[in-house]
């Protein structure tokens, strides 16, 4: 099924505003996101103004991780202002916001890791997906690296590749 497209822009820190024409989405560093086949991941606007369609799994993803879940009550916040964020409406996000300052190491890999299993679990729960297998690594100093498989119901499989930079190396 597809979606109204949805992109993501770090350096804006909010969701891109639309523009007719073809927009590869990036990582924080300018690379492609890509699929399972190397190919980068994109949208195309259509000319006469209609809504573009997008991917609705990668849409799914997208909102899943990179929207702020609510800190848990043991958690620190990395900014000092004790503003838990989430949305009151209920959970969705993940807390990878938390781990912006987090030192580059095995530890924050592994946090990093549960963060988006726990962000992505309701793609198994709701039978949108078979299986998540997450994959973290750090790419380059201070460039934390994962990979996302899902397999589908269906028994297809999507590959998504992230990137983010590190404050903390």
């Amino acid at each position: 099924m597809a979606d109204i497209a949805t992109g993501w822009r770090i350096d804006a820190g909010d969701w891109s505003v639309v523009a007719p024409e073809q927009v590869i989405w990036t990582d924080e560093t300018g690379r492609a996101i890509v699929d399972e086949a190397g190919r980068p991941v994109s949208y195309v606007f259509t000319a006469g103004g209609d809504l573009a369609v997008g991917d609705d799994l990668f849409t799914a993803v997208l909102i899943s991780l990179f929207c702020d879940a609510a800190a848990g009550d043991d958690d620190a916040i990395p900014d000092g202002s004790g503003d838990p964020r989430g949305w009151w409406a209920g959970e969705i996000g993940s807390r990878l916001w938390l781990r912006a300052r987090a030192r580059a190491n095995a530890a924050t890999l592994a946090i990093v890791k549960v963060d988006i299993e726990q962000a992505l679990a309701w793609l198994v729960t709701d039978g949108v997906a078979a299986r998540i297998d997450v994959t973290t690594a750090w790419a380059a100093p201070g460039l934390l690296g994962a990979l996302v498989l899902i397999l589908r119901t269906d028994g297809t499989r999507r590959a998504l590749r992230f990137a983010y930079l590190w404050e903390n190396s």
